[in-house]
């Protein structure tokens, strides 16, 4: 099963002063040098340096050998099977996959292999990357210690795994994975994009509006947040199965109960109608209702951007809200595992969405977006958004 050493991560409690002498005894500077690790290349390995919230006793997770293996997933489930318990289920980082498992001994041994173009791993196949990105940059929105724009998703970190949940705990890691891991530009996007998205849905709650559809929910934390706003309204949370079973399992550990009023209903939106999905679940389209359609436009084929549209003004009334967010220009997947496959221009969207029965009533830009939701008490500029991405809000009419 396995192939070779991948590499090893040490814990250490002073992590310059380990990396001073690493790079003595290495004769060599780190390739990577953060707050949070310190990385360096050997051979066809690497030995990874972390910073250890407190000293460990040997018995604990203090080094962790990463073996290649040929796949993750085969791998991952025979060694369960054999009596090995999970330690930290496979996640993607850019195009290699990781995961942790403890031994019948003890032992903990990491997996990892790596995407080919061969073998690319979907939304269907395992748990949403893209999804755990947002829920990352939420809960580091969270810890946010500017509080004008400080993010209010404190559920978010729930969704993360532990290696990633470590580096919310220094300002000093969070600072330098904001601007060298995510940047200043796309975390300035998620922070403006859940606050507009988190006004439309309480307004929505507090005008009863009778039913909310979460088209594509992901780790949406909405529903557990502003429970105490709910009433009478229905929610309906719509996502692929993998990562909605992940996300229940997670709310199930924290001991988060589901309010009676929310729906999970598990869909692919490739292959299955939505239509099907929201009426097993009991949605009633004679009702009126908030579609939000977060993050998830810009990965679908135009083809299924169109029937989901349409979807949405045959099955509500007129006076039906759809809010959503789109691309304005094609661009490297830079920002995500999942390929990005709509965009559209910004001077098409109005009449886009008016041939297909929607009117605009309201529409971010990035400019819009840093004014009202990156702004200091001071008047001063908190940062900046992507620049191809905007907001919009838009009502069905007849």
């Amino acid at each position: 099963m396995f192939k070779s050493l991948s590499s090893v991560t040490y814990q250490v409690a002073d992590l310059e002063q380990a990396g001073q002498w690493y790079r003595a005894v290495l004769g060599q500077e780190p390739a990577l040098n953060s707050p949070f690790l310190v990385t360096f290349l050997i051979g066809n390995a690497a030995l990874n340096l972390i910073a250890a919230d407190k000293p460990s006793p040997v018995s604990d997770e203090r080094v962790v050998a990463y073996w290649s293996v040929d796949d993750i997933d085969t791998a991952y489930r025979r060694l369960l099977e054999l009596g090995a318990v999970p330690r930290a289920e496979i996640s993607t980082r850019l195009n290699v996959r990781l995961a942790k498992i403890i031994d019948p001994f003890g032992n903990v041994i990491g997996l990892t292999d790596k995407l080919s173009e061969a073998k690319q791993i979907t939304v269907e196949d395992q748990p949403s990357e893209s999804a755990m990105t947002v829920a990352f940059c939420r809960a580091l929105a969270a810890k946010d210690e500017r509080e004008a724009i400080r993010g209010g998703d404190d559920l978010a970190e729930l969704f993360l795994p532990e290696d990633r949940r470590r580096l919310l705990k220094d300002c000093t890691s969070r600072e330098w994975i904001i601007k060298n891991l995510v940047t200043p530009e796309l975390y300035g996007y998620f922070l403006a994009r859940t606050a507009y998205i988190d006004d439309i849905f309480t307004q929505a709650l507090r005008e009863n509006i009778p039913q909310i559809v979460l088209l594509g929910a992901g780790y949406d934390s909405r529903a557990y947040r502003f429970q105490t706003l709910i009433n009478e309204t229905r929610i309906f949370e719509l996502d692929i199965r993998p990562t909605q079973q992940r996300k229940l399992t997670l709310l199930a550990q924290a001991h988060i109960s589901i309010p009676e009023q929310v729906t999970l209903a598990p869909i692919n939106f490739k292959t299955e109608a939505i239509e099907a999905a929201l009426s097993k679940a009991g949605f009633d389209r004679q009702q009126r209702t908030l579609f939000i359609w977060e993050g998830v436009t810009y990965y679908l084929p135009a083809e299924t951007v169109n029937e989901t549209l349409s979807f949405v003004t045959s099955n509500a009334p007129d006076g039906s809200i759809l809010c959503f967010d789109y691309m304005t220009q094609p661009v490297p997947s830079t920002y995500t595992a999942e390929p990005f496959q709509f965009w559209l221009e910004p001077e098409k969207i109005e009449p886009f969405l008016a041939e297909r029965g929607y009117l605009i009533t309201d529409y971010l830009t990035p400019e819009d977006m840093e004014c009202k939701y990156l702004t200091l008490r001071d008047g001063s500029s908190a940062g900046k958004v992507l620049p191809f991405f905007c907001l919009v809000q838009a009502v069905v009419r007849g």
